[in-house]
């Protein structure tokens, strides 16, 4: 139980905090530079890695729960610092994908 609970956790955190700047160029407004940023192009590569792990490896209700904590965390968390936010969400797919190869 402990191990669904931290797979869903590090998938939520890992999705959550890339998915505002994976959205960024998607959205009216901002810069040219902002959106082809290479911070931009690894959360969208970590956001759609988390997606694709996300529904090849969870059961429904903890898609779900994934993707509902990941819109909360993109709701609380602002881009302000965006190399912080996507080294954590970096990190966070990483432990996930440790925590994959071990079990």
């Amino acid at each position: 139980m402990l191990h669904l609970v931290l797979t869903c956790l590090l998938l939520s955190i890992a999705s959550g905090l890339s998915m505002r700047r994976f959205l960024l160029p998607y959205l009216a407004g901002g810069d040219l530079a902002e959106k082809s940023a290479p911070v931009t192009i690894v959360a969208s590569a970590v956001f759609l890695a988390t997606l694709a792990f996300t529904v090849s490896d969870q059961d429904l209700w903890a898609k779900s729960a994934i993707l509902m904590l990941g819109l909360l965390l993109a709701a609380m968390f602002d881009d302000a610092r965006p190399k912080l936010m996507i080294a954590l969400s970096a990190i966070s797919l990483a432990a996930y994908l440790g925590l994959r190869s071990i079990t």
